[in-house]
This record gives C-alpha cells, structure tokens and sequence, in this order.
C-alpha cells in the first residue's frame, strides 16, 4: 500500500505547484484555481463515506484497481487537457479515487499490525505518501519547467503505473492470508487506552443517536466512555488539521509577503517569497518521512502522550506568527512544529484504528478521515475570510485557542482512559 500511495500521488502533488504558476497553460482563470484545488477535498465528504461501503461490499482489491486508473487518468488529463470543466472532472474523480486509497491503506495497515506496532506501521504508510508528494512537487515542478505541461504531467501518469504491480502483489498476499477479495482475518485490536469491542459487556452498549452516527458512524458495539474516545481523536484530527494544515501553511504565503515584502537576500542571493514559502512549506511534508519513528514513539511510551506532548510545540509556533519578535526564530521553529503535527497525526490514525471494531472499521476510519478533509477544507477559507476584518495576529490567537480547547478536552478523556487501564492491569495482578 505504501508503495501504491507513493506512486499515484505525483500528480495530485504536482497540480498543486504548478496550476498556481501557470494558470495560463491550463486554460482557466486565476479565480478558478481555487476551485480546482479544493474540488478534490469538497466530494471526499461524501466520496469517503461510499468508499467504507465499497470496500465493506467488494473487498480492497477491486476499487483499488479501478481508482488506480482513475489515478493514472488524472494526471495524464492534467497534461492534455485544457479548460475548467474538463479539469474540474478530472479533480474530482481523484478525490473519489483518494478515498478508497487512503481507506484501503487503514485497512491494511490496521489488519496487519498489532498493537505493539500499529503505530510505527502506519507512519511508514504515511511516509511513503509524504515521499511521493515531495516528489511531485520538486520533479514535478523541474519537469514542468524543463518539458512543459504535457510531457511533465505524462511522465507523471506513466509513473503511476508502478501501483499496477503493487496491487497485484497485494491480491496475492492477501489472498494467501485467507481471503480473495481483501479481507483477511483481524488481528485482536487493542490500544492501552481502550480495548476492541468484542470486550464491551451487554449492559454497557447503548443506543446511538443520530448525531453520534453522523459525527462518528453506526458502531453499537462501542460502549459510552469509547466512542467518547474516538469522538475525542477525531476532534483532536480536525484541530490538527484546521490549525496546523488549514490556517498556518495557507496563510504562510501571505505572512511571508507582509513580513518581507521585497523578499529576503541571503549572501547576495535575492530569494523571492514564492521560493522561501515553497521551501517552509516542504518541510511539512518532508517532516512525514520521519512518521515511522514517532509512531515508534507513540508504541512505546503512548500514543496520547505524543499528542500532548505535540500541541503544545504547536501552540509555540502560532505565538511566535502572531508575535514575530524575530522572523529568523520564526521560521526555524515551523519544521520542529510541523513534525509534532506529524507525530500526532500518525498517533491518532493508529489510536483510532485500534479502537474500532473488526467488523466497523471502514465506516469509522472513513468518517476520520472526512474529519481531516473538512478541516483542511475550511482552514484556508476562515482565515481569508477573518482577514478581511482582522489581523494576522487575530488569526494565529484565533488558531491556537482552538487547539488549546482541543488540548485539555483530549487530556481529560485519554487522561481517564490511561486511568482505567492502570487500575485494570492492578487488578489483574491481585
């Protein structure tokens, strides 16, 4: 799967370098670029849901191939076609095609992995789409400028079907482990912070309300106090993603132009502010190479202590934008921020598919993941939005009193689930 990932990203990567900088090229609109670029995002809110039920019905294997081409598709569509319409098509269909990828990928990485390891498993998985979205936009951007569109954007298409015979080694060891169609026999999931439902009592499952199955989704196995948890993990993604993804990289561009208007010189070379934001901004995805190791982290010393551990680091860097007492401090302290985003992020993704059940696990990590999209979504959107009658200053407060919410509600609920498990594991030794 990571390897699958790694190779029909290129070309999603890439649009989001080179449509900016040469809009003319594409056939459409400065004021349409926007809408290319968040088309994608906009239908994973329903697009993640008809994944689960896809996968749930037909297996892994099956959509899998098919978003595959659709994948290829895109990114050869991308280089040869011109106009919004047609472009507009093509973004969508990837973001149709991303979530049955980005599910397939939990799916795997969850039935695969035990608790001991889930965590430092995932982070390969995520490392492997930060390193082809690197990639993509570094190659992408020097093929884009060498070639020209059509070429850069084929090459990128060819290059998806690397996934082709990635795919098929994944049917065969899937197959081998039990099942044809991509299912295989789970793993007993459990994290330190609760544990699978086939351990809830009868007494202690409850009725769910609309609200729940709309936030969350239909999992009557879970008891109170674990939905409670993964309700809190998704929050806790969410913030993650409005702050740290939404507000802070899509404004950085923007902070950059008003803090250095005529760029900034660097022994005698002029960088202009598009190459210094470029620049800030890979470092988020560079910091994904590392998701291995802070799942290693999350295994060994807890995963919720990673993300408290994180928002804090977080909270420095939104300070530090809201109050740039030295810009050089500033932007050397982005990377350390992006890599505590990194690290929670790879902790959620594990605590969540440790908690979900067996038989539940596409609804739920599908309704995560919607809660990633959303964020990432309206981010960018109420910073803009918030600009036009405020301050960047506002701003960045604004952010990191959401995520000091987000903070003390995740302490409190992992802080109690920490607790049961402790006296759990007293009681077990009497």
């Amino acid at each position: 799967m990571t390897m699958i990932m790694g190779a029909v990203i290129l070309g999603d990567s890439m649009i989001y370098n080179v449509l900016p900088t040469g809009v003319e090229s594409f056939g459409v609109s400065v004021g349409l670029v926007g809408v290319l670029l968040s088309a994608n995002r906009i239908v994973r809110f329903v697009s993640n849901t008809v994944a689960a039920w896809v996968l749930e019905r037909f297996g892994i294997i099956v959509p899998l191939s098919i978003s595959i081409l659709i994948a290829i598709g895109t990114s050869a569509t991308y280089g040869l076609a011109r106009g919004f319409a047609i472009l507009v098509v093509a973004r969508v269909l990837w973001g149709i095609a991303f979530s049955v990828f980005r599910l397939s990928g939990f799916l795997v990485t969850i039935e695969e992995t035990q608790d001991s390891n889930r965590g430092r498993i995932m982070g390969f998985y995520t490392s492997g789409a930060r390193t082809g979205s690197i990639i993509g936009v570094l190659v992408g951007g020097l093929l884009f400028d060498l070639a020209g569109k059509t070429v850069s954007f084929l090459a990128v298409s060819a290059f998806g079907l690397l996934a082709i015979p990635a795919v098929i080694v994944l049917a065969r060891d899937l197959k081998l482990g039990g099942s044809g169609t991509g299912h295989r026999q789970p793993h007993e999931l459990r994290t330190h912070t609760g544990s699978a439902e086939s351990d809830a009592p009868p007494q202690a499952l409850i009725k769910q309300n609309w609200l729940w199955n709309l936030l969350v989704s239909p999992v009557p196995e879970l008891t109170r106090f674990q939905r409670r948890q993964i309700l809190t993990a998704c929050v806790t993604y969410f913030g993650f993603h409005t702050v740290m993804s939404g507000v802070l990289v899509g404004s950085m561009g923007y902070f950059l132009s008003q803090k250095l208007p005529d760029g900034l010189t660097v022994a005698g070379v002029a960088i202009g502010i598009a190459t210094l934001n470029g620049v800030i901004i890979s470092t988020r995805w560079a910091s994904g190479l590392a998701a291995p190791y802070f799942g290693y982290l999350g295994d060994r010393y807890g995963r919720e202590k990673v993300v408290i551990a994180a928002i804090p680091i977080c909270l420095v860097s939104l300070m530090l934008l809201a109050f740039p007492g030295s810009l050089l401090a500033t932007v050397l302290f982005l990377p350390l921020a992006f890599a505590a985003t990194g690290a929670s992020i790879t902790a959620l993704d594990a605590t969540v598919g440790g908690l979900a059940p067996p038989n539940r696990r596409a609804t739920v990590m599908s309704r995560y993941a919607t809660w990633q999209d959303v964020g990432s979504a309206i981010g960018p959107l109420v910073a803009y939005a918030a600009l036009g009658f405020t301050s960047l200053t506002l701003v960045y407060i604004g952010g990191a009193v959401l995520m000091v919410g987000v903070l003390v509600v995740f302490a409190s609920v992992f802080a109690r689930s920490g607790r049961r498990a402790a006296a759990e594991a007293q009681s077990t030794t009497q």
